[in-house]
């Protein structure tokens, strides 16, 4: 596994962030999404979401487990997986059917990594009041391929 490490100074590049990772994607990928509560996680799948024209406001599913929204590439589902006990708890939920034909993102994502095998890793830290550290991993065949070209973008 490669990881790659920036600086996000403002919302704004937070913002552009999400959209160029956006704009790799496709239905069936999975991202995981971790940090600390107020890193960004919630503004950085805002910011996905909206890259992906949706229509829909988007809020944190952490009462709800999931959010489903439509997009111009198809289905995002939004998952924050804060409040579940493990992957036992959230395979009983019955998410996956819908992970084949859906863009998904978790928050708080660390706890169930073990149950993909490809999947891109956003992980953000304080840096300091308004800027935050992100890195970015991957696993899998699949996000191999697109890694290279994200960091690019990136640089």
């Amino acid at each position: 596994m490669t990881d790659f490490s920036l600086i996000s100074q403002n919302e704004e590049q937070t913002k552009e962030i999400a959209k160029i990772i956006s704009e790799t994607v496709k239905l069936g990928d999975v991202i995981i999404l971790e940090g600390d509560l107020g890193t960004g996680k919630t503004f950085f799948v805002k910011a996905f979401t909206a890259a992906l024209v949706s229509a829909n406001p988007v809020s944190s599913p952490t009462f709800t487990i999931a959010n489903f929204y439509n997009t111009e590439s198809g289905t995002l589902i939004h998952i924050d997986a804060y409040r579940l006990s493990g992957i036992a708890e959230f395979r009983d939920l019955g998410l996956y059917d819908y992970f084949p034909e859906s863009i998904v993102l978790i928050e708080w994502g660390g706890k169930l990594i073990d149950e993909f095998e490809d999947y891109l890793r956003i992980s953000f830290e304080y840096f300091d009041t308004h800027s935050r550290q992100i890195k970015i991993s991957y696993a899998g065949e699949r996000w191999a391929s697109m890694f290279d070209k994200i960091i690019s973008h990136l640089s």
